[in-house]
């Protein structure tokens, strides 16, 4: 029988076989993530010691450049890099110089390593797409939603999981008496698989740790700017989020969640 200790060594065996530590010089070390880019390239990050317990873990610039070559400037816009900034400080990371990165000790390392990650991830999906073809950044379309309908939401909430890490959700709706308090997330690369079992990830360490009811959502972004068009939105996606008790919302259809999210 399928248990949740089973499925936990399953996944943390899986991870330990695929991530990769290597000494490249004199106190640095590189970490090589099972964890892919918008190009299905890995993650990479490096941990570089400065002595007394403390380091800096760093993308080394990996992810603007990666932004830049797609055309997607943040150095050269001043929004995208106040956006990227506000977002950024919900994870504890820093962005300077090119570089998101933590400085921390060498006791809280994986929780560190863990939060650079999701920024990492979080950065990649935010600014995914071409400033030509993108009028607004996916994030503020559902804040701008959210406003539009009175729906009251916190930005950037984040807990302590049950492993001890962070998980941040974009959103937060309070509940009140016996209506369920309601955490959202965004998906603006609708059909990138690990972004979603990213989601999943979260909501899975957040739950046992919630004191109080709480309803998990995840706003998909189905609409392509650029060829004013509809995306097709791969099924097993969607059966994911169901079957995991992951409320999975199109935005082309998020009007027909206002009444359930202004509850």
């Amino acid at each position: 029988m399928i248990n949740g200790k089973t499925l936990s060594e399953q996944y943390y065996k899986w991870i330990k076989a695929n991530t990769s530590f290597k000494d490249v010089a004199s106190k640095i070390t590189r970490i090589d993530e099972p964890f892919l880019d918008n190009d299905s390239d890995e993650i990479t990050m490096y941990v570089v010691q400065k002595g007394n317990g403390n380091i800096t873990l760093t993308d080394d610039g990996w992810t603007t450049d990666n932004l830049e070559g797609k055309g997607v400037s943040i150095s050269r816009s001043a929004k995208r890099k106040q956006i990227l900034n506000q977002q950024i400080k919900a994870y504890g990371v820093s962005y300077a110089d090119d570089e998101l990165y933590i400085d921390t000790t060498v006791d809280k390392f994986p929780e560190s390593k863990h939060r650079l990650l999701q920024a990492i991830l979080f950065v990649n999906d935010m600014f995914m797409l071409a400033s030509t073809s993108v009028n607004s950044i996916f994030f503020e379309d559902v804040s701008a939603f959210f406003s539009a309908h009175n729906i009251r939401a916190n930005k950037n909430m984040a807990y302590i999981g049950a492993s001890g890490l962070t998980h941040k959700y974009e959103f937060s709706i309070p509940g009140i008496n016996k209506i369920p308090m309601k955490l959202v997330k965004t998906l603006s690369a609708p059909n990138n698989p690990i972004f979603a079992k990213s989601i999943l990830a979260d909501v899975e360490q957040t739950k046992p740790v919630l004191e109080d009811p709480s309803d998990f959502y995840v706003f998909i972004n189905d609409y392509n700017q650029k060829k004013d068009a509809a995306i097709s939105i791969n099924p097993d996606i969607i059966n994911l989020f169901e079957g995991n008790g992951i409320n999975p919302v199109l935005y082309s259809d998020r009007e027909s969640y206002v009444k359930e999210l202004s509850r």
